[in-house]
């Protein structure tokens, strides 16, 4: 498998180091390695998958520190061959090859990897907001200016135009107001609801291979978006904070 690969993979759902333990999951069925995580603040869930499953067998493997693999992988060339060590038909570490180098990574225990919630009933999305180049350029270089907040709030005004701001406060703060153009039929918003801009900006700059996705967000508070392209499929469920200052 391609190093790079491996690193786009870990790319989308460490979020920028924000999330560091997984567990992998070899899916031969489906011919895929796929993961799924949550961050320590409970505000974002993810389900990132490679479809290729780099003709490994059957496996289930806890990564509990994904930066020091990313270092490990560092040192690689670009073709990398991956092989599980085992103990006692356990997975204990994986080797990773290419050209004269290999390293060894040591694999967690499953039991230490954080659980990820089940979210197949989901609520009804009121809200599409289209992630064009120009919504993401503008998002980004927004949270970068007050990288000191981490929550986005979206806002409809009394001619129900929707907004989302950066640095919304019931007092006088540094803010940053976005105008959205939501998806026609698909423009209601019924409350005030606050979202991590900080997994937001990471999702967006982690994803930039791919194109046309769409922001959905329920009054019931969650927001959905994914990814798709031909090596990689992303799915990220924002959890909504329930009060911000």
């Amino acid at each position: 498998m391609k190093k790079q690969t491996i690193n786009t993979f870990i790319d989308k759902y460490s979020l920028n180091g924000t999330i560091e333990s997984v567990k992998w999951v070899v899916d031969n069925k489906n011919k895929q390695i796929k993961t799924s995580s949550i961050s320590d603040d409970k505000n974002v869930v993810s389900y990132v998958s490679i479809k290729d499953d780099a003709g490994l067998s059957e496996a289930e493997i806890g990564i509990n520190d994904t930066a020091k693999l990313k270092k490990l992988l560092g040192v690689l060339t670009d073709d990398v061959n991956i092989t599980f060590n085992k103990r006692d038909e356990k997975i204990v570490s994986l080797s990773l090859n290419s050209e004269s180098t290999d390293v060894q990574y040591v694999t967690a225990d499953l039991s230490v990897i954080p659980k990820v919630p089940d979210l197949k009933k989901l609520p009804p999305f009121n809200l599409e907001i289209p992630l064009t180049k120009e919504f993401v350029t503008t998002f980004v270089k927004a949270k970068s200016a007050l990288s000191d907040v981490d929550t986005m709030t979206f806002t409809k005004d009394k001619k129900d135009k929707i907004k989302l701001t950066i640095g919304y406060s019931s007092v006088n703060s540094n803010r940053i107001n976005i105008d959205v153009k939501p998806v026609e039929g698909k423009d209601s918003l019924g409350k005030t609801i606050h979202f991590s801009a900080k997994y937001l900006k990471e999702i967006l700059t982690s994803n930039g291979d791919c194109e046309n996705a769409v922001l959905k967000i329920s009054d019931a508070g969650i927001a959905h978006v994914e990814f798709n392209n031909e090596l990689f499929n992303s799915s990220y469920y924002l959890i909504d904070i329930k009060s911000v200052d």
